[in-house]
């Protein structure tokens, strides 16, 4: 039988709280900092398809996020224009865009970019089932995906976008693709992030992910009392916890695991918590958290 140290029994430990933990965490679409924050924010620029910022259900909305990514140097942040929410930023299409086919494991210079690149928008558009990592780290933590032939079937299945961060550590692209063909199309675009807002009660509003930290009340889609889509507010603090009825995160694994059974079976359809407008006290929907 195995024996661990403390230490790596305590990591053990953790990273099962943290696995269980994630499984009860409310989903939510987030202020896209990542993919698909085009939908928050302004995009300026031309050429650009709607498919090229298609999420899919397949990576789950966006790709796993690695970490430690570069840091790019942001402009400092503006007051968030209409049509824009607060904390968003402003993302602006520089140059022309670059397509690059995919069927083998593929290296793209990405040295010769504009100076005021934040990011390079990488879409990939699946023609045959199979797996791909992409992204700018030549040791490969970067973001993945799955395609099947039932996802190509889609109508608009078959494209994930990621914007990939730029800063002096970055300079190609890798594409390493595992029983896949495709066709990667690259775009520079700059971030000017924008400033989150603050209500009559000094609460801040805004897009999750802000550079400006986390907002007390984070932009969602919600369910308006006729069913319709209504774009408000949750309070930060009903999205942390991983029930009504548990509030934080779990201190063991047992715990976890008796949270998880007793969430899956009291709430089998998830619960549902009031959608705010930015004042914070008018309601003007609800917004379902797991199921």
């Amino acid at each position: 039988m195995p024996s661990f140290s403390p230490e790596r029994s305590e990591v053990i430990r953790a990273n099962l709280i943290d696995q269980v933990s994630r499984d009860l965490r409310p989903r939510r679409r987030r202020a896209l900092w990542t993919v698909g924050f085009v939908l928050l924010g302004t995009l300026v620029g031309a050429g650009a398809s709607a498919g090229a910022f298609a999420a899919t259900g397949l990576l789950d909305t966006t790709p796993a996020r690695p970490t430690g990514e570069p840091q790019p140097t942001y402009p400092d942040a503006v007051a968030a224009p209409p049509g824009v929410t607060p904390g968003a930023p402003i993302v602006s299409l520089l140059g022309d865009s670059v397509v690059q086919p995919i069927e083998a494991a593929t290296e793209v210079s990405l040295e010769d970019r504009p100076v005021a690149a934040t990011h390079a928008r990488v879409t990939i558009t699946a023609l045959s089932p199979g797996s791909l990592s992409w992204g700018t780290d030549p040791g490969g933590n970067n973001p993945s995906g799955g395609w099947s032939a039932q996802d190509l079937a889609r109508t608009s299945g078959a494209d994930a976008t990621y914007d990939l961060p730029l800063d002096g550590t970055v300079h190609a692209l890798y594409l390493n693709p595992s029983a896949f063909t495709g066709i990667a199309t690259i775009q520079y675009v700059a971030y000017v992030p924008t400033l989150l807002g603050v209500n009559a009660n000094g609460q801040t509003y805004g897009a999750s992910g802000s550079l400006q930290g986390e907002p007390d009340l984070v932009w969602v889609e919600g369910t308006a009392p006729d069913g319709s889509v209504v774009n408000g507010y949750v309070f930060s603090t009903q999205l942390g916890g991983t029930s009504p009825d548990h509030e934080g995160l779990p201190s063991s694994p047992e715990e976890a695991l008796r949270w998880q059974a007793e969430t899956a079976e009291k709430y089998p359809n998830g619960w549902t918590v009031p959608v705010y407008a930015a004042d914070g006290t008018t309601q003007i929907g609800v917004f379902t958290i797991g199921g």
